[in-house]
């Protein structure tokens, strides 16, 4: 009966308060993915992938990282997508663009991917979970082994020292505040040849570069940032 009534209020509550796409504010949303508009899900799945960047051939790339892959540019829609799955307790929102990402990025994974590998998340400290109520990088993570096959180690890094948000801070506050931020679980030990690094949003890598100089000490040997978006 309480799942029921529960199910009642939120159906009334959608009848005085219908549900909006969380960029363009239309409340003919997407059934796919219960925040977004068909119009712009589409631009979403449409929109420009990328191209890899490499250690070797590409200055870009973050210091540490032999490649970075991102699935969009950190424009337009997934500018507002990522703010609003982080910011505004909409974690779903990590599943569904974890594997969205997933398929976008494969072609080129595919192409350098060691036969063993596995997906790190990049993690959040402990405080900053607690009050955002789940790690994005996590989900993000969970999504790309399920659609990937590639098996999940999710403590082999720890957030030890809590850090300031990097998004209002430059290239070298970015650096800065992750300093010393990570260290890696000393029970794992370096079996996998690759790891892939997952996190949200890479803009100067920064924090990735933070993680990959740990994990290239342990003996690690390529770090590749796997991330849902980039910003140059």
């Amino acid at each position: 009966m309480t799942g029921a009534i529960s199910n009642l209020w939120r159906s009334l509550v959608a009848l005085v308060y219908p549900p909006s796409c969380v960029v363009c504010a239309d409340v003919q949303i997407s059934e796919r993915t219960r925040f977004v508009c068909e119009r712009c899900w589409r631009n979403v799945e449409q929109a420009r992938i990328p191209l890899p960047r490499y250690a070797e051939t590409d200055e870009a790339c973050a210091a540490g990282i032999d490649l970075d892959l991102s699935a969009w540019y950190y424009d337009g829609e997934i500018a507002a997508l990522i703010p609003s799955m982080k910011y505004h307790n909409r974690p779903a929102l990590a599943k569904i663009l974890g594997e969205l990402a997933a398929a976008r990025i494969q072609p080129d994974l595919h192409a350098v991917l060691a036969s063993s590998a596995v997906l790190a998340p990049v993690p959040l400290h402990p405080r900053r979970r607690r009050e955002r109520g789940f790690d994005q990088s996590l989900l993000i993570a969970q999504a790309l082994s399920k659609k990937w096959g590639i098996a999940m180690a999710p403590k082999l890094l720890r957030r030890i020292r809590f850090t300031e948000k990097q998004v209002k801070l430059n290239a070298q506050e970015r650096a800065q505040n992750v300093s010393g931020a990570f260290a890696i679980d000393k029970r794992f030990l370096a079996t996998d040849d690759t790891v892939l690094l997952v996190d949200d949003v890479i803009t100067t890598g920064a924090t990735v570069n933070g993680c990959a100089t740990i994990l290239k000490a342990a003996g690690f040997e390529r770090v590749y940032a796997i991330t849902l978006a980039r910003t140059d």
